[in-house]
């Protein structure tokens, strides 16, 4: 992420380098020169030769500073053209490192509303694999097009399934034949693997049952799970919500999957992600971009503006406000969040890769 900030700096990939520049006889334009995770003895010199000053970096960059420079970028990010994690990317690369290893179990949990920056305090067990990494939502911030998006074509439990993941257990707030985005999303569930829930805990508990009778001991098992996140109480909720509680609220419904799957002794990983961050309501100027929008950051059609990018998706072109400082209407009076649009908050979700250890029991 820190490229994405540091587009206009000049990164030598060596002191050689940056020496050979500096010495030409060719005049070049004077440019800020940043040097990043050089060896030892080349930080020295720097230091001690040059008078360079150095400065410590955070792990990942403050959202400001994100949001001055993804709008220009968003284009090219969204090409491939960095090694920032795509969400069209998201099911090849679960296929890929669940290949490597192949855990007896594999969990999907796709929450609906999480941005990247809301995860940055959460700590698991020290004795579990974690890794949490930016993933950009390369499209649309919007819950149809982003877990689509994450579920893929073909959808990852097609690919599971040529890796041996035959038995498939899938979680959802919806019937698939009453809702179109949960038919999709869950596609190859047979009906007897497919579960409506209405709260987590009936997802747990189905978990608790089913794992110690999930198939015969060389039978993979693909878990999918769909959760509200943030979302719910974005759009319509009389009181400001209690964002830290929630957030607290799924981080422990990570753990509490590692716990119900636990008495299966099965080895086992876990990766958790969104389908959109939301961007909180703080006192954003309006600037109307159609007489006809209906949602608080894009448009349909064609409304250019210096704080517009333009997306095409499925055929139909969008105006997407970009940054965190405009909404496209007015707010609601029970409105506390928006998504949509192209910032660091709605654009950046967290992609969590968690390998428990083998528990015994």
């Amino acid at each position: 992420m820190w490229k994405i900030c540091l587009a206009d700096v000049w990164r030598p990939t060596s002191l050689a380098e940056w020496k050979s520049v500096v010495d030409s006889p060719i005049d070049a334009p004077v440019r800020q020169t940043l040097f990043v995770n050089f060896p030892e003895d080349q930080r020295k010199e720097l230091a001690e030769t040059f008078r360079f000053p150095t400065i410590e970096l955070p792990a990942f960059p403050p959202v400001e500073w994100v949001n001055q420079k993804l709008p220009d970028l968003f284009q090219t990010l969204c090409t491939g053209e960095s090694k920032l994690l795509r969400q069209s990317e998201v099911a090849q690369v679960i296929t890929d490192r669940v290949g490597y290893a192949l855990p007896e179990l594999v969990v999907l949990l796709v929450l609906d509303g999480l941005s990247f920056y809301d995860v940055g305090g959460w700590t698991f067990p020290a004795s579990w694999r974690v890794k949490c990494e930016p993933c950009l939502v390369d499209g649309l911030s919007v819950t149809t097009s982003g877990m689509r998006r994450l579920i893929g074509l073909p959808c990852l439990t097609h690919r599971l399934f040529g890796l041996g993941y035959k038995q498939r257990l899938g979680f959802s707030y919806w019937e698939r034949s009453q809702n179109r985005l949960t038919d999709d999303l869950f596609a190859e569930f047979p009906p007897t693997q497919l579960f409506r829930v209405t709260t987590f805990e009936e997802v747990l508990h189905k978990l608790q049952a089913l794992a110690p009778n999930s198939g015969e001991s060389d039978c993979r098992t693909f878990i999918q799970i769909v959760r509200t996140g943030l979302d719910g109480v974005c759009h319509n909720h009389r009181e400001k919500p209690a964002i830290d509680t929630m957030l607290d609220g799924l981080k422990q419904n990570i753990e509490q999957i590692v716990e119900a799957l636990r008495p299966s002794r099965k080895t086992m990983r876990i990766f958790a992600t969104a389908d959109h961050g939301i961007l909180w309501f703080t006192d954003q100027q309006t600037v109307h971009l159609s007489p006809e929008t209906r949602s608080p950051r894009y448009a349909k059609g064609e409304h250019p503006s210096a704080k517009t990018v333009r997306i095409v998706e499925n055929g139909d072109i969008y105006s997407v406000l970009t940054g965190d400082d405009k909404i496209a209407r007015n707010r609601k009076v029970t409105e506390w969040g928006f998504h949509g649009g192209i910032s660091a908050q709605e654009s950046l979700v967290p992609f969590l890769d968690i390998t428990p250890p083998r528990f015994h029991v």
